[in-house]
């Protein structure tokens, strides 16, 4: 359990999701009402450690939390966004695509080559 005193202004932060998946970096930037809300350097506004629970009809809603930066996790979240990138640039190809037949080889060609590496590493 984190609390108020886990976090100083310019740590590095991993904000989680409610599955404990590493979804973003950020720097703790400052608090204010009076140490109660920590900002960080995406502009987002947490409570001081790290929670953002409502209640709804007497039950409690978790949703993401911030945590100390673990290495490994600004690789993941690289790993991840990269991922959902490519998967969304290759969901919109069509044959109406505005890149040309040699732009889409020279992607393909890439795309062999790291695969080759990867089997041999």
């Amino acid at each position: 359990m984190f609390t108020a005193a886990s976090f100083r202004v310019g740590d590095r932060v991993t904000i989680r999701t409610g599955q404990s998946i590493p979804q973003s970096i950020a720097t703790v930037e400052r608090y204010t009402e009076g140490g109660r809300c920590m900002v960080l350097s995406d502009g987002s506004e947490w409570r001081a450690d790290g929670r953002r629970q409502w209640g709804f009809r007497g039950g409690y809603y978790k949703g993401p939390v911030v945590e100390p930066f673990e290495p490994g996790d600004d690789e993941f979240v690289t790993r991840r966004r990269t991922i959902g990138a490519l998967r969304k640039f290759a969901d919109g190809l069509t044959m109406d695509s505005p890149l040309g037949t040699e732009a889409l080889q020279r992607i393909l060609e890439a795309v062999d080559k790291e695969k080759a590496a990867a089997k041999e590493g």
